[in-house]
């Protein structure tokens, strides 16, 4: 549990900090999907990962080739929300199971 606040804390610090340190919109950009790589690994560490989350990277890591940096930023951020809910998904069900067994 402690590991996925953790992990969640540095993944929003990151974030912002490189958000407030990018002169550039293309810096920016590749902040925001550094961070929801980041996000999305956490989630498989955790074996919780969703399926769209690896598509919305790989979608916005295709804006930013083409130097679409507004919508990479915009997708980029998605995936990190999803990669951020699937973590909580993990510790909320880390904690439920039990309560779904029939008896």
């Amino acid at each position: 549990m402690k590991i996925i606040k953790s992990t969640i804390l540095l993944s929003t610090v990151i974030l912002l900090a490189s958000c407030a340190l990018a002169p550039n919109p293309e810096a920016k950009a590749m902040a925001a999907c550094n961070a929801a790589e980041a996000s999305r690994k956490a989630a498989a560490q955790v074996k919780m990962e969703w399926t769209t989350t690896a598509k919305l990277i790989k979608k916005a890591n295709s804006y930013l080739k083409a130097g679409d940096f507004e919508a990479a930023v915009k997708i980029c951020n998605k995936a990190k929300f999803e990669g951020d809910a699937s973590i909580m998904q993990a510790s909320i069900e880390s904690n439920l199971w039990q309560s779904r067994i029939p008896k």
